[in-house]
């Protein structure tokens, strides 16, 4: 590390003792000083040369409180699906409604199509322990979508493939590691495209949906027998 690294390094963590200090100071539920926080850990990370998650805009919004993702892939192709974060001009603002996969309801469904798939996994950890995944204080938020720089996880994958005998990293280094921050569940996937949609449906029929798109190997609808209109 050179000097003028070095003094980058200093000046990113003054700047995170600072952001944090003023998150203290001004209450831990103001999302700008959050924010501020979210910006100055990954700007240390970054000039430390380590992996950093930035929060990247899918178009869409889950749920924070019960989203319910599911994973439907074949290991080359994936498609998450979720409930939407959406209004509900209904809601008495007292009431809590118990959602279930199997509801006949017809919801706003999340829908993400995640493309070219080295590797995609679903599991913990959940919103009370984002602290112990290896991005926390680096970036990673609760709820959000997230693109990986300096993948670990990436140079990994090129290190287990290195055995093979016709083995090309080209491939690897095309790769974007997301990772999607549920309340329960986290999703992360090693894919070339990404792209999202809301729908209205039930997740079970967006969830056939989804595997008809795969085992036909064809786009996923965005109306069919188990969809509505898609949403405006």
């Amino acid at each position: 590390m050179t000097e003028i690294d070095r003094r980058r390094v200093r000046a990113a963590e003054a700047a995170l003792r600072a952001a944090e200090d003023d998150q203290r100071a001004g209450g831990w539920g103001d999302r700008d000083r959050r924010e501020a926080v979210l910006g100055a850990e990954r700007d240390l990370a970054d000039a430390r040369g380590e992996p950093w998650a930035e929060v990247i805009d899918l178009g869409v919004r889950w749920s924070p409180g019960a989203p319910l993702p599911h994973l439907v892939s074949d290991g080359s192709r994936a498609f998450v699906v979720c409930l939407a974060d959406l209004p509900d001009p209904s809601w008495d603002g007292a009431t809590t409604r118990v959602v279930s996969p199997d509801d006949a309801t017809v919801d706003g469904i999340v829908v993400i199509e995640l493309a070219g798939c080295d590797s995609v996994m679903i599991g913990g950890p959940n919103d009370e322990a984002l602290g112990g995944h290896p991005l926390s204080g680096r970036g990673l938020a609760p709820y959000e979508a997230h693109e990986v720089h300096r993948s670990a996880w990436i140079e990994d994958r090129i290190a287990q493939n290195s055995v093979h005998p016709h083995h090309r990293e080209d491939g690897f280094r095309q790769l974007r590691h997301l990772v999607l921050a549920f309340h329960d569940e986290m999703v992360e996937a090693l894919c070339r495209e990404a792209r999202a949609e809301t729908v209205y449906g039930t997740i079970g029929g967006v969830l056939d949906a989804c595997s008809r798109a795969i085992v036909e190997r064809r786009p996923f609808p965005t109306t069919d027998e188990h969809l509505q209109r898609p949403l405006d």
